[in-house]
């Protein structure tokens, strides 16, 4: 049987455009895990305390191997919660949308700002930003806040259903968010419990702003 070598040729690209699809897919997702594991010794041991070989010995790969994925700890930290953001954005979008009225959209988004901050992904932000580290736009105000036009949208329609009072709409959201920021304060140096954290937040946001 002959050959086409035109056929071979023209398949070729089709072969190489695969594999180095497939050596990107697979690079991307260690590079995830990579930065899920750094995230992780971060927010429990702080940044200090995580070394580029400690991070190899717990993902398992050799130090030389994990300098071909990440320069340094914060890296491959910030690279994880780069990938979460977009996570939490679209999943903070959803659950706010399973609720009818602004006041239980309300509710319901600051419940899931406030899980955030309970975890350990805050935590290995808050770490980084406190060691002077540079995250960009990976820092713990950009985290909780994650995408304003969320809770711009459940002020609006509160607005217009006559929930929330109207006006200094720019200071609102300010203030919502630097008050979400401080549910980290709240549970992890005064040890408020996240359910009161809760409460007590969402007590004020509305006391604030229902007419």
């Amino acid at each position: 049987m002959v050959r086409d070598a035109g056929a071979d040729d023209a398949a070729r690209p089709s072969v190489d455009a695969d594999w180095s699809a497939t050596v990107a897919g697979h690079k991307q997702r260690q590079l995830l895990r990579i930065g899920a594991i750094a995230a992780e010794l971060v927010s429990s041991d702080g940044l200090g305390a995580v070394s580029m070989s400690r991070l190899a010995r717990a993902s398992g790969i050799s130090r030389a191997t994990l300098y071909n994925y990440v320069p340094d700890v914060v890296t491959a930290v910030r690279h994880h919660l780069t990938a979460q953001s977009e996570a939490f954005q679209a999943a903070v979008a959803a659950a706010v949308a399973e609720e009818e009225d602004p006041e239980a959209q309300l509710r319901r988004y600051i419940q899931e700002q406030v899980a955030y901050a309970a975890g350990a992904d805050h935590r290995a932000a808050a770490a980084l930003l406190e060691s002077g580290a540079a995250l960009g736009g990976s820092d713990p105000a950009a985290h909780q806040r994650r995408d304003s036009s969320v809770l711009e949208g459940i002020l609006d329609r509160g607005d217009r259903a006559g929930t929330f009072r109207s006006g200094h709409r720019a200071a609102r959201l300010t203030l919502i968010s630097r008050l979400l920021y401080s549910s980290h304060e709240l549970m992890h140096q005064q040890h408020v419990s996240r359910d009161d954290t809760v409460a007590l937040i969402t007590e004020l946001i509305l006391d604030g702003i229902r007419r």
